[in-house]
Order: structure tokens, then sequence, then C-alpha cells
């Protein structure tokens, strides 16, 4: 809600306007996004100098990679691994 409180005086009104159009958790997702370049725009503003804004938020962006099947095989094998060794008593 702090988010939310942040952009808007009173988003009680907005939050059910966006429920009632089935569009609550896009807007949630938008007002995240939103939220995370302000972060990125004051580090941006105060740390980071001889890059612009795009370039520097491309670095730090986590780019998504496809996973492929032998990725997958190999994490399901090592989380079987961790789980066999473990004894909760």
């Amino acid at each position: 809600m702090d988010l939310l409180f942040k952009r808007y005086a009173s988003p009680f009104l907005l939050i059910d306007q966006m429920i009632v159009m089935n569009c609550f958790a896009d807007f949630i997702l938008e007002t995240v996004h939103k939220d995370n370049d302000d972060a990125l725009w004051q580090f941006y503003l105060n740390k980071v100098d001889g890059k612009t804004f795009n370039d520097f938020k491309e670095e730090v962006t986590i780019q998504n990679t496809e996973v492929t099947q032998e990725d997958l095989e190999t994490t399901i094998n090592y989380s079987v691994d961790l789980l066999q060794g473990f004894n909760p008593q």
C-alpha cells in the first residue's frame, strides 16, 4: 500500500476500479515497475557518471533467458541431492 499512497493521494477508489475492470494484477505490476525505475533513477543521479540512464538501466536489468531442458534437469538433480542428506531431527 505504501507504493500506492506514495503515488496517489487516495488509492482506494482506484484499487476498487481496477478490481472491477479485472486489471488489478496488471496495475500492481505496473506500479512495482514504476517504483523500480524510480529507485534506479535515484541511484543513477547520485552514483553513476559517464553513462546514460538507458545504458545504466540495461546493465543492471536482468535479461530473461530461456531455460534449457539440460538446465532444468541439473537443477532438479541438485535439489534432490540436497534433500537426500536432509534430516529434520
